[in-house]
């Protein structure tokens, strides 16, 4: 028998003495722990402090206990915050705590409490937060919204009233109906709650007998939202604030973790600390949050192997993602070891420890491997149940995720047609029977479904108990197994609960439950459609939706030397007063903030370099402040292009000559390729030999549809006919020439 370190787990008479020893530890540690609940009974800590004081002081730093007997009781007590013994951990506390998973309708609204216990998000959430102040000075309103524990990562997107905004670098909200000329009526600015926050400087002058310097806020995510007052009797001011001043939303990357595969970070030092959705690294950093968890009480070694095994892309219906990824909130304040089941159950995990002690995370597979193998020999009897009584079975699945299809809520599948999830033929005898697998650290429906598959299946299940000998004892600190059935010879693998030690009798009880025969995932026919993107809600658009952009490029202005990025698009044939594009850049992977721009009939810009970076980019429309829904994205790797430009067109103006000895070109034109950088004016004359070299006359930088003007004149007092020659040319970033715009005049002097 191979452990799961590679060990053999022998249950031969040379161990058996072992078995008896370890025993002894085992009602040691229960006695211990008898005295220790009494002791702390008063104090209401949650169950996941208390196993975890109790590892601290009984068995990490206990030198009277053998490694690998500390580790096989200390794989009990971390078995216990999370599998079927979890239940009886309640008498720990007496009424304990909520959980402190936050429900997702709840954390998007924003809301006012004299108390609120601190809320941290993992992944990428959607969040509105705590008022902690609001005043105005009678015509500007200020709000200071605490939304998250910091520090988060970035903000990705902004929502006012459920409506998503455009947030402007200088913190202007440019987005209809709160942009005007030359700023806007809302101002959002934000600190990530790196703990070196200091007060508000807009509070602080606004009102000085309220709020001062000592105010900071430290260590917490926070917006300060300005709205200013257009005049209480304009049109402007009911379009604004007809129901009040509106809520505000983020939706953003949230806590930084740590990353042991990254070697420039430190366990103990946030400041080193990136932000991730690995579902494996989520929920060790929240039983981190728990002081009595210190970084050497984990196998970071084990802990990122299972890491690596988390972002291993899966195949789904769509493509592929990564296996296992946590986005949701939780409060501090909740009850730890409720928190720490949802997060395992939505990524699929369980805890384990090491024969040392350590703690360390585990993925489930669907076809685990067995870590033990008992022989009919070893049982001295054993009780089966084929599983709950059919009038009582599960026989129809239903899954809740949190879904960002629907405006990061908990939503609902639809398992219709999905073979699995639905037993017709006991559904049709006995009636429906659900089971629900509610998954709100799971931010995808195809990963919410591996995993909903597997729990239905075992809440199916066959269960058993078997009574063993001392060898029984063998069991402690394993998860999966093989019993060989006693006469019938079939070899079943099963999930192995903590064993039970009958001193009286010299037996042990390992109760189990029959692994449930799991085949490979076929996403074509075992995966149900996510559910459809869900409209912002209260709002319903009558202007249709743009199609995406059709393109982005680099530009790099030939003569100044600047940069600028551009996107075009193709709008709807319909009556509209304003166009909002957007874009935002990628770095390291992830997504900025949407960033808005400066838009044409068909086209946008701004000033960036995002030269050999991945950006995203879309569009929108307004008649008024009715906006029509944002387009779809455009995704590219940004770059210059450089094929030939068509020659400028002539918007007015050209050339004269003749014989008054003087040839003059005074032209307007204009390009219209997306990629045009600048248009070169040349020259060149035939004084009678031949045409010279051509001469830059002049060179603009130019924008599509931008009216450029050149002027230039040549003369000539002799009276041998000169013929001059001007070409207009369009370049690209790269100095690519395109087909030329020609005039041509003859120059003499009479005589």
């Amino acid at each position: 028998m191979a452990g799961r370190d590679g060990r053999r787990l022998s249950c031969s008479p040379h161990h058996r003495q072992g078995l008896v020893d370890l025993m002894k530890y085992v009602r040691l540690l229960f006695a211990s722990g008898a005295s220790f609940v009494a002791m702390t009974s008063h104090a209401h800590a949650d169950p996941v402090s208390l196993i975890a004081t109790a590892i601290h002081g009984f068995l990490l730093s206990s030198t009277a206990v053998a490694a690998t007997a500390a580790g096989t009781i200390a794989t009990f007590a971390a078995n216990a915050i999370v599998v079927g013994a979890l239940a009886g951990l309640s008498l720990f506390g007496a009424g304990q705590r909520p959980t402190g998973t936050v429900k997702a309708a709840d954390a998007k609204g924003t809301f006012e409490s004299g108390e609120s216990s601190v809320i941290e998000g993992l992944g990428r959430v959607r969040v509105g937060g705590l008022k902690a102040f609001g005043n105005t000075d009678g015509s500007t309103r200020w709000r200071l919204v605490c939304r998250l524990q910091g520090p988060i990562d970035a903000v990705e997107a902004y929502f006012v009233g459920g409506r998503e905004v455009t947030v402007d670098p200088d913190g202007d909200v440019s987005s209809p109906p709160w942009s005007k000329a030359g700023g806007s009526w809302m101002k959002w600015q934000d600190k990530v709650g790196n703990g070196g926050e200091t007060a508000w400087p807009a509070l602080i002058t606004a009102f000085p007998e309220l709020w001062t310097s000592a105010h900071r806020v430290r260590g917490i995510a926070q917006s300060l939202v300005t709205f200013f007052n257009p005049g209480l009797t304009t049109s402007k001011y009911l379009s604004l604030y007809q129901g009040g001043v509106p809520d505000t939303e983020w939706v953003t990357r949230a806590s930084r973790i740590y990353d042991p595969r990254d070697e420039d970070a430190d366990p103990d030092n946030d400041n080193t600390w990136g932000w991730s959705e690995n579902g494996i690294l989520c929920a060790v950093h929240v039983l981190r949050r728990d002081p009595a968890f210190t970084s050497d009480r984990f196998d970071w070694p084990l802990i990122t192997t299972q890491a690596v095994k988390a972002d291993v892309s899966v195949a789904t219906k769509t493509g592929t993602e990564k296996r296992a990824r946590c986005w949701g909130m939780w409060a501090w304040e909740g009850a730890r070891k409720e928190t720490m089941e949802d997060i395992l159950r939505s990524i699929g995990a369980e805890i384990r420890m090491t024969a040392e002690g350590k703690i360390w995370l585990e993925l489930i597979d669907d076809n685990p491997t067995p870590e033990i193998s008992f022989e009919p020999r070893d049982i001295i009897d054993l009780e089966w149940a084929a599983g709950p009584e059919a009038v009582e079975r599960p026989n129809i699945c239903r899954i809740k995720y949190y879904s960002p299809e629907r405006n990061y809520e908990l939503a609902d599948l639809d398992l219709t047609g999905i073979a699995w999830a639905r037993i017709d033929d006991e559904v049709t005898r006995y009636g429906t029977k659900y089971f629900d697998a509610e998954l709100p650290f799971c931010p995808s429906a195809s990963q919410a479904q591996r995993i909903a598959r597997r729990l239905f299946l075992q809440a199916r299940g066959d269960t058993g108990v078997a009574a063993m000998n001392m060898v029984g004892l063998a069991a402690w600190g394993v998860l999966y197994g093989e019993i060989e059935l006693p006469d019938l010879g079939d070899v079943e693998k099963v999930r192995l609960s903590p064993p039970r030690v009958d001193d009286s009798r010299g037996t042990v009880e390992i109760p189990f439950a029959v692994w449930p025969s799991l085949p490979a995932w076929n996403p074509a026919t075992d995966e149900a459609n996510a559910p459809d993107q869900l409209p912002e809600m209260g709002y319903e658009s009558t202007l249709p939706t743009p199609d995406a952009p059709g393109a982005a490029l680099q530009i790099t202005y030939p003569v100044s030397g600047d940069k600028e990025f551009r996107i075009a698009y193709s709008l709807p044939a319909v009556s509209y007063s304003t166009i909002e594009a957007t874009y935002r850049a990628y770095s390291g992977g992830l997504p900025g903030s949407w960033t808005g721009m400066t838009e044409q009939a068909t086209f946008a810009y701004v000033a960036d370099d995002l030269e050999g970076m991945e950006a995203d980019a879309r569009v929108r429309i307004f008649n008024g402040d009715d906006g029509s829904y944002y387009s779809d994205l455009l995704h590219i790797a940004v770059t210059e292009h450089n094929s030939p430009c068509a020659a400028p067109d002539v918007v007015s103006g050209g050339a004269t000559g003749g014989t008054e000895g003087i040839g003059t070109l005074a032209v307007v034109v204009d390009a219209n390729e997306l990629r045009c950088a600048s248009i070169k004016l040349q020259r060149r004359v035939d004084t009678g030999s031949g045409f010279g070299a051509w001469s830059t006359r002049d060179e603009q930088d130019v924008r599509p549809g931008q009216d450029r003007t050149f002027n230039d004149s040549y003369g000539n007092v002799s009276p041998v006919v000169h013929t001059v020659e001007w070409k207009l040319t369009t370049m690209t970033s790269g100095g690519v020439e395109g087909t030329p715009r020609t005039f041509s005049v003859d120059v003499s002097q009479s005589i």
